[in-house]
């Protein structure tokens, strides 16, 4: 048997085969259904949006007035506390950067440290129940 140097194509249609049409299909499938279970930021539960969309707030005005201690937390809570969904994460990460601009473009004072904190608390306890609702 010649080796796989020795052949002209250098062995590649022994070592690897083309994929067929039914295994594009059958991944193409799987695919279709996996992504079927992620849910978009408008179907997540009302009460699981609105307190994901207030956890992004926060975290956006954190961000804008520097509060990376704060910001570290926020994170840390949707990440213990939310259901891994993308539609988390998008919800999430779109309230932060509308709020991260608003901060910005408004000018406002920021808040201090401690009022910040205090919602920081009141929006983990509000995730909390949101998720208890959506099980």
């Amino acid at each position: 048997m010649p080796s796989p140097r020795s052949t002209p194509d250098h062995g590649y249609a022994m070592t690897h085969r083309k994929p067929s049409l039914t295994r594009m299909l059958v991944f193409a499938l799987a695919s279709a259904l996996t992504a079927g279970n992620c849910l978009a930021a408008d179907e997540l539960p009302p009460a699981l949006q609105a307190s994901v969309s207030s956890l992004g707030q926060l975290n956006g005005h954190a961000l804008a007035c520097k509060q990376m201690a704060l910001s570290t937390r926020l994170r840390d809570i949707l990440i213990h506390d939310a259901p891994k969904e993308r539609a988390v994460g998008e919800a999430f990460e779109q309230a932060t950067q509308e709020a991260y601009l608003a901060q910005g473009q408004a000018g406002k004072a920021c808040p201090d440290c401690k009022s910040l904190a205090g919602r920081v608390d009141a929006a983990a306890v509000e995730l909390r129940r949101a998720v208890g609702q959506a099980h």
